[in-house]
């Protein structure tokens, strides 16, 4: 026995995190084999060796050890002795320890309750007072952030001081705001000090509290006084992201604590805090929030949740569109819980309050936030009440086209599309800003970004659904300037001339093209969702709010045959015969391959022919159109461009289905026959097996 302690105590101590876990399951069976006292004592004293270590290992594997001893067995003055370590190593130097003494406390406080509770709160909520602001920073600190709140002197609205330039009217009201400008600016020190840096153990203190109170349950009640309330409240609009991460996880375990008429007395003040947690730049805020206002509504109950409604309706629906994953799965199931099948109907009875934050969402610092919520305008446009939500169409709109305009490309997407659905489900208070719309619609069809181009179509479809003739004309004569400026294009291939085959610009030039370091080296960097140079000052000099200051890279001219090819698709759902004449001229471009990005080009061509086929009807398109889009079709099965190869074989699989494999096979020579039985991106007929089927 005593050689199989020191083994487990020596794995403990190990470097290595999976090895302090493998000696941890050794801990535990020795525990359940100890058939003594003396064989446990052996165990307790090994593990209050390692708690008096000075170093992290050996501490951390203490600490785990201890949790153990302290779920599984009763042992004189130990647990005692372990709420005394743990408020000793509350505050060490590694964050792990740290973090390990939070779940020593869980374990403690939920075999002795309110003793433990009354033994550590003191210290534990002394130590998020004395580090909730950082060193030589105050209350206040050297910004207006600092503590957490935004003072009005951050925006410029605080009263002169007495006797400044400002208030006496100085001629050196100048030199003194230029010398205010200029100040040298110390990295690591005030407004240059990074966000997450120097909050020391504030974020472990709070994760320690939240684990003292999940581990006592709702007996902790009446140690949240008003004072842990307002740390807590303060922390959840702490400047540090983890720290309010940490108060909104923290805030969910006092709501269950506090379940009952205790925490609707405190409900709607909490309700508005967890509304800016949902409403957060950071997504693991976003989600600790979620969390707690899932929490938050299951304890106040079902039949007192309307009182919190009005604040907490807005900021949960949008949630249910947000770009991160977590965030976005938690809140649709909070938001099937919470509501029901009477959604709708909540949205339309707070109508007012919903609109106004969607708009406010709009115009975050966000592009992921921006982008959320034109989703969610849309979605407000499309399903709920049009007597709830028609008097404030225009004001949508507004905040639409200014996310039309937006820099990042993601929110332009998503506005241009919610503008689609906003004129098909509104269509005379649409007209406002329609030209306005027009425009951006027939801009974004020449968009840097495939789909931006192709949702475009899709909106300017639906304008055509709405205004019928009136707008099919003005998508008519924008396609006729657009579909032909792939002729334009210049050829990308005069470099690599000497390896030329097939094409003008054949497989072997493109991948010569591919490989050039020049094509890949000294290239500016973009930010996320951006063709805005990462570093440019472009931004700042258009963004007035009055010009689309989107387009940042010269646009290229098969960019607009590209969005002209997916408006012929969307046409052709909605006015076939206004389609028909551009079909011929995108059976020419599909032959074209004189630049590096025309086969990008066939691939649009070749996923919405099926689509287009099909609402054009079977007998027109296979009379008049199919063997127009055949040799450049079978051409690109061998083409040297993976993808479209790849759709050049769907595209044939889905035309041969529609039109019947016989009547399929009897348009095609030899040659085409043969890469109809050969080649792997064809699919097999539909109700036939495949080639792997057929093997096993």
């Amino acid at each position: 026995m005593t050689a199989q302690v020191d083994e487990c105590l020596l794995g403990l101590k190990a470097e290595k995190h999976l090895d302090r876990e493998r000696a941890l399951r050794k801990f535990q069976e020795l525990i359940t084999q100890a058939g003594t006292s003396a064989d446990r004592d052996v165990l307790v004293d090994g593990v209050k060796s390692l708690l008096t270590s000075s170093t992290w290992e050996h501490k951390i594997g203490g600490l785990m050890a201890a949790k153990v001893l302290v779920d599984k067995c009763d042992v004189a003055c130990f647990d005692d002795l372990m709420v005394a370590e743990s408020l000793r190593l509350l505050e060490d130097d590694e964050v792990r320890v740290r973090l390990a003494v939070g779940q020593l406390l869980r374990a403690l406080a939920g075999k002795h309750g309110l003793s433990v509770v009354e033994a550590c709160q003191e210290t534990l909520l002394g130590s998020i007072t004395n580090h909730f602001d950082r060193e030589g920073e105050g209350a206040r600190g050297d910004s207006a952030f600092s503590s957490g709140y935004i003072t009005p002197s951050a925006y410029g609205t605080a009263a002169a001081a007495p006797g400044s330039p400002a208030r006496s009217g100085s001629p050196n009201l100048l030199a003194a705001l230029l010398h205010s400008s200029y100040q040298p600016l110390v990295p690591g020190v005030g407004q240059m000090r990074h966000g997450t840096e120097g909050w020391k153990c504030l974020e472990t203190s709070m994760k320690a509290y939240q684990q003292l109170v999940e581990g006592t349950g709702p007996a902790v009640a009446p140690y949240i006084t008003e004072e842990v309330q307002d740390l807590l409240h303060r922390s959840m609009h702490h400047p540090n992201r983890f720290v309010r991460e940490t108060a909104h996880f923290t805030a969910a375990s006092m709501c269950e604590a506090l379940a009952g008429p205790r925490l609707l007395g405190i409900g709607q003040e909490l309700a508005e805090r967890l509304a800016d947690g949902l409403s957060d730049n950071w997504s693991q805020v976003r989600y600790a929030a979620c969390v707690a206002t899932r929490t938050f509504l299951k304890c106040v109950g079902q039949e007192e949740q309307h009182r919190f409604l009005p604040t907490l309706t807005g900021p949960m629906c949008l949630n249910r569109y947000y770009i991160a994953e977590g965030v976005r799965l938690y809140a649709q199931e909070t938001w099937r819980r919470v509501m029901g099948d009477s959604g709708r109907a909540t949205v339309a009875k707070y109508i007012n309050q919903v609109v106004f934050y969607y708009i406010s969402q709009s115009k975050a610092s966000n592009h992921a936030v921006r982008e959320a919520s034109c989703a969610v305008m849309a979605e407000l446009a499309e399903k709920v009440d049009r007597q709830a939500v028609s008097p404030h169409v225009p004001d949508l709109l507004r905040a639409l086209l200014l996310c039309f305009k937006d820099s990042s490309w993601p929110v332009r997407d998503a506005a241009c599309t919610a503008c689609g659905r906003c004129v098909l489900s509104y269509p005379e208070e649409t007209r406002e800003v329609l030209d306005s719309l027009y425009s951006l619609w027939f801009d974004h069809l020449w968009d840097n970004i495939p789909t931006v181009r192709e949702n475009s179509a899709s909106a300017l479809a639906n304008t055509i659904r709405a205004y019928g003739e009136e707008a099919t004309t003005k998508v008519v004569a924008v396609l006729r300037e657009l579909l032909p400026q792939a002729y334009q294009q210049p050829a990308e291939s005069q470099k690599y001339s000497e390896l030329e085959n097939t094409t003008t610009f054949g497989v072997a030039a493109r991948r010569k093209r591919d490989n050039d370091p020049a094509v890949h080296s000294n290239q500016d960097m973009f930010s996320c969702g951006s063709l805005s140079a990462r570093f440019s000052t472009e931004r700042l000099v258009r963004s007035d709010g009055c010009n689309d200051y989107g387009f940042a890279r010269a646009k290229e001219a098969w960019e607009g045959s590209d969005g002209a090819i997916h408006m012929v698709k969307e046409l052709a759902a909605v006015a076939p015969a206004a389609a028909a004449e551009f079909i011929p001229q995108v059976a020419d471009l599909a032959r074209l391959a004189s630049f590096q990005h025309a086969y990008n080009m066939h691939e649009s061509i070749w996923r919405g022919l099926p689509g287009l086929a099909a609402s054009l009807g079977v007998k027109a398109f296979k009379g008049q159109y199919l063997e127009l889009f055949l040799p450049p079709l079978f051409a690109d099965l061998r083409c040297g461009h993976q993808l479209a190869e790849a759709e050049a074989g769907k595209c044939i699989s889905a035309l041969r289905d529609l039109v019947g494999p016989r009547i399929f096979a009897g348009r095609l020579d030899e040659q085409q026959r043969a890469a109809m039985e050969s080649n792997p991106n064809i699919l097999p007929p539909k109700g036939q097996p495949g080639l792997e089927a057929v093997m096993h």
